[in-house]
């Protein structure tokens, strides 16, 4: 079912409104605002979104160009104060020897438009995909392994509304797996909204979510079972982000909560970005709650990284 309507979707894409495809040379003369320490922090916020409208807006007339969805990283050291080793040790027992408190995670995540739905490309439909790999490469006891891979493919709606309060709206199908087999497999489809408001120097965002429902035959040994019934126990339902410009640095603080007053879960996210070249940033990221990654979405853990950016939200 959920196949026939990501299909029935994308059919419905190629019927939208035809962009012409651009020139070198109007491509050559596209002027991209600069970025720099001179300007007030809520212009060079304000200049960090328009660069990338227009890049977006000119992918739109350009065929085979892939955009960067969400940021492109490398985090070479990740340190964590409770590596999560219960299905692992269950299944090796003796043999386990344990996962290291020091790993290296990457995270690649692309996007393509496939249709705008008007004129001016304020309705713009993306397929885009993210991977985040979590890797034990100081482990030599294991053989150094990726312990886990998340998966995360989308169809998004974004779009650009005139709005007072309502700067961007994005609505999006979303499948997110770790691949693995039964007992180590967890996955859920969601359909998410985003709603986000700029302000000054600041962006605010929320973004809610509906879980499609599953089978829950309670068999580990079933695929077609629900792998995390309870998931929303432990991320909630919707993520909350607060994003800050600081000239040509930036901060992000993003979060979840179940809202449950006699049982509350919840998880942050609290990100430091800084220049390191004109193509490259640093940033330094601190994790505590719930949910790190789908292996461990019921594993409370304090995480501390530091990481080099290709590509960032803004």
């Amino acid at each position: 079912m959920k196949v026939i309507i990501f299909a029935g979707l994308f059919v419905f894409c190629q019927l939208g409104f035809s962009a012409d495809i651009i020139s070198n040379e109007e491509l050559k003369n596209t002027q991209l605002p600069v970025i720099h320490e001179e300007v007030d922090d809520a212009t060079a916020l304000m200049n960090a979104m328009k660069r990338k409208d227009i890049i977006e807006d000119k992918a739109g007339h350009l065929p085979f160009v892939l955009l960067p969805h969400r940021p492109n990283y490398v985090m070479p050291f990740s340190y964590t104060d409770n590596p999560y080793e219960d299905p692992y040790a269950e299944v090796l027992q003796d043999k386990w020897t344990g996962f290291k408190k020091v790993e290296s995670i990457f995270q690649i995540s692309v996007k393509y438009q496939i249709a705008q739905l008007d004129e001016a490309n304020k309705y713009r439909i993306f397929v885009a995909y993210t991977n985040k790999s979590y890797w034990q490469v100081y482990n030599e006891d294991l053989s150094r392994p990726f312990r886990e891979t998340n998966h995360e493919p989308e169809l998004i709606l974004q779009i650009s509304p005139d709005w007072k309060f309502i700067n961007r709206v994005t609505l999006a199908l979303n499948h997110q797996s770790n691949g693995q087999y039964q007992g180590f497999s967890r996955s859920w489809n969601r359909v998410i909204a985003g709603l986000y408001h700029v302000e000054g120097d600041s962006v605010y965002g929320i973004q809610p979510w509906w879980r499609m429902p599953e089978d829950q035959s309670d068999d580990p040994d079933d695929p077609k079972d629900d792998d995390n019934p309870d998931i929303y126990n432990y991320l909630g339902y919707a993520n909350f982000i607060w994003y800050k410009r600081f000239g040509t640095q930036s901060a992000m603080l993003t979060f979840g909560n179940n809202f449950d007053i006699d049982s509350n879960k919840g998880w942050g996210n609290l990100e430091w970005n800084f220049p390191l070249t004109a193509r490259l940033r640093g940033f330094v990221q601190w994790h505590e709650g719930y949910g790190h990654s789908l292996i461990e979405y019921n594993h409370y853990q304090r995480r501390i990284g530091i990481g080099i950016k290709i590509t960032d939200y803004l």
